[in-house]
């Protein structure tokens, strides 16, 4: 190997007398060879290819010399801005007269080299020390300051024939080539600390493996990365994973406007997004993903590129628009509610309207982006009747800038948004009541199989279809025995699943929820019971419920129970035998893990909830003035499945209740100076306004007495 000394020489008689050295290294001289890398970026621009080409021919003499190939990798990143393509997505923000054009010469040079070009790059994956990880880690211990250097120029090297568009189809041509980044990249970053390997790493694999792979085969890509780290599918996800949340984390201290570091970040998300979402990927790749919190993580990462201004939109646009279509299709998986949930914390909707404040004319949205919008917003109003979809959903309004919110109103999604926001207040005002009113430790929820209250900590899940809770091993036995829990207790591990798993939380939310609507409801629902099932007794009726669409009615059912029901149903009605004061069972129909397929679960009225508040006398006269106009409206699905079917409405005789009378409050002061026609969706409020509010509405509270709330 040529010593450092006679290198340092080579290179300044480059920089001297560069025609001289070019004829010297032309005439056999190995040290003016290996010297070019170092010479050729500052070297005129006529002599360069002449000086690439004598290293070529050399090369290709001796194509097992790891010290030509080595010299070779540089000598290309040193060439790289001679290659660049103006059409390089990611310099599409820069004019065009800045961007120097690339070098038709030099490109068809590369090209009659390829195949010698391929060969030291082969041999480089598997002989040179930056492809292994004990390479890379004795390098470091060594002379790390080299090994940096020699980091950059390699991936500068493969990102420069990954981005000129001529060069790249011919030298990644062959499947085995992407062996080349990959290992690179998996040498790097497994003996680097996450968050510190130099983004011109991550943004090589990218570039590379966009060339063919990212956009035809993804899944065949990262079986190649899985094979190429050992085999381990787990460890494989983690670490593309792992970095880019470290990278996340670690953000712009010193680096706010480094553009490396964006692109850098910006490859980590893309492959972060087509190993988990995208419709290729396998599905134990999106399955860890989801497990190793890729929606929370990929959101944070996108929240952090979000633009600062007009003019990054055109560099953020592939992230950005990109990520609002696939997340889109993620919030429609197994267990929605929940990715919904890290969206949420993670900041989807300050991306959304960040993005919105930033668009003065929305036509110029492309119409795949506002159905984007709109369908996100869509699907995580649907998912409203979760407790943590609520919960986040509050803190992340809380997080928006108020003037971010009163664009939105110019989109043409902002009647979505409207639906949303409405839908958010009502049930966050719900929540935060029925928190105040039932401590933790007081919360109950039954038993599936003998139908008794226990408090949510003494309740066990059933470990296989996490959907359904028992008091005792005792009890589940006894129903998957007697039941038909063991033909519906499926692992819910595919998209057509119907049902997905819920908390204890989450069911005690909703259960009171759907009580507490159907209790706002109850006096015409029982002028319904009087007219068509007044000869039923009470516990052999059950009562339905069904959240549907945001903005949709909510549809209200009364059923009798048949004389043979069996499981559930038999023991709701032997519950229910000595307490006559109205239908216990509710059937509650929900988004489940597709907003468009309805889960259920059932739960038992509480008894108080049949009780309507009592109005003080100086309020009986305007109580219908105090109803807001943008809570949910309920219909009566009358004669379901007869010729007879129809809807009738019931909340025009809905009973003025406590929530009502918050909402009032809110609007009333808090709203004062918005547009009345925009109340709630431009209203930003937290947690603490609410209780603020809620307190603040005692001082004037229409009711006799507390309430059930």
């Amino acid at each position: 190997m040529m010593s450092r000394s006679n290198l340092k020489e080579a290179a300044e008689d480059w920089l001297r007398n560069p025609r001289k050295a070019l004829d010297l290294a032309k005439g056999g001289s190995r040290k003016h060879v290996l010297a070019i890398p170092a010479a050729i970026g500052q070297i005129a621009a006529h002599l360069r290819q002449t000086a690439l080409e004598t290293l070529l021919l050399c090369c290709s003499s001796e194509e097992q010399n790891l010290e030509l190939a080595e010299a070779l990798m540089r000598s290309i990143a040193g060439l790289a801005r001679d290659l660049r393509d103006r059409d390089d997505p990611s310099i599409r923000h820069v004019r065009r007269s800045l961007i120097p054009p690339r070098s038709q010469p030099l490109e068809n040079l590369i090209l009659k080299y390829s195949d010698v070009i391929c060969k030291m790059l082969r041999l480089c994956s598997s002989k040179s020390s930056l492809f292994t990880k004990e390479g890379v880690r004795i390098a470091s211990s060594s002379n790390s300051t080299l090994l940096d250097a020699d980091i950059r120029s390699t991936g500068s090297c493969l990102r420069a024939l990954a981005m000129n568009k001529p060069i790249a189809q011919r030298i990644f041509e062959a499947d085995d080539m992407i062996r080349v980044p990959i290992r690179f990249w998996l040498a790097t970053v497994l003996e680097s600390k996450p968050g510190q390997v130099n983004p011109i790493v991550h943004e090589a694999l990218y570039c590379c493996a966009n060339v063919r792979h990212l956009s035809v085969n993804e899944s065949g890509f990262f079986d190649i990365l899985i094979e190429e780290n050992g085999g381990d599918t787990y460890d494989t996800v983690a670490l593309v994973i792992s970095e880019l949340k470290a990278t996340t984390t670690k953000g712009y201290k010193d680096s706010k406007n480094d553009v490396l570091y964006r692109k850098g970040m910006t490859a980590l998300i893309h492959l972060s997004m087509m190993m988990a979402f995208t419709p290729c990927s396998k599905k134990s790749l999106r399955s860890i993903s989801l497990d190793l919190h890729a929606v929370s993580i990929v959101t944070s990462a996108i929240h952090q590129e979000t633009p600062r201004s007009r003019d990054d939109i055109l560099f953020y646009e592939l992230n950005i628009f990109g990520y609002l279509m696939i997340m889109e299709k993620v919030l429609t998986y197994l267990e929605g509610a929940r990715w919904a949930t890290e969206a949420l914390e993670a900041g989807i909707l300050s991306i959304l309207t960040t993005i919105a404040s930033f668009v003065d004319k929305p036509h110029l949205l492309r119409d795949k982006s506002l159905q984007s919008f709109e369908g996100i917003i869509d699907i995580i109003s649907i998912y409203l009747v979760h407790y943590s979809v609520v919960r986040a959903a509050v803190g992340a309004l809380d997080s928006i800038k108020p003037e971010a919110l009163q664009k939105m109103k110019d989109l043409p999604f902002f009647p979505s948004w409207v639906k949303f926001q409405s839908t958010l207040l009502e049930r966050a005002v719900f929540m935060s009541r029925l928190e105040k009113r039932i401590p933790s430790s007081e919360r109950t929820m039954h038993c599936e199989y003998c139908i008794r209250m226990f408090p949510l900590q003494e309740l066990k899940k059933c470990e296989k279809c996490k959907r359904v809770y028992y008091c005792s091993r005792a009890c589940q036995a006894m129903d998957w025995r007697q039941s038909n829990h063991k033909l519906t207790c499926m692992q819910p591990d595919d998209d057509s699943t119907v049902v997905m798993p819920s908390s204890t939380l989450d069911r005690f939310f909703l259960g009171h929820l759907a009580c507490y609507d159907i209790r706002r409801n109850m006096s015409a629902l029982f002028q319904i019971i009087r007219e068509y099932h007044s000869e039923a007794s009470f516990n052999k009726l059950r009562f339905s419920i069904y959240y549907g669409d945001p903005g949709e009615s909510l549809v209200m059912s009364i059923y009798s129970l048949p004389e043979t029901s069996s499981d559930f149903f038999a023991r709701a009605m032997q519950s229910a035998e000595d307490q006559n004061i109205g239908p216990r069972l509710v059937q509650v129909l929900y988004a489940g893990a597709k907003p468009e397929y309805a889960g259920f679960l059932s739960v038992m009225l509480p008894s108080n909830y049949f009780a309507v508040p009592k109005l003080l006398d100086q309020y009986q006269d305007v109580a219908e003035s105090m109803k807001v106009d943008f809570r949910s409206k309920a219909v009566y699905l009358h004669r379901p499945g007869t010729s007879e079917s129809g809807h009738i409405d019931i909340s025009k005789n809905e009973d003025f209740d406590e929530v009502g009378a918050i909402l009032h409050y809110i609007q009333m002061t808090k709203g004062k100076s918005e547009d009345p026609s925009a109340f709630p969706a431009t209203f930003r409020y937290s947690w603490q306004d609410i209780e603020k509010a809620a307190l603040e509405c005692r001082r004037c509270w229409p009711f006799d007495g507390e309430g059930v709330l």
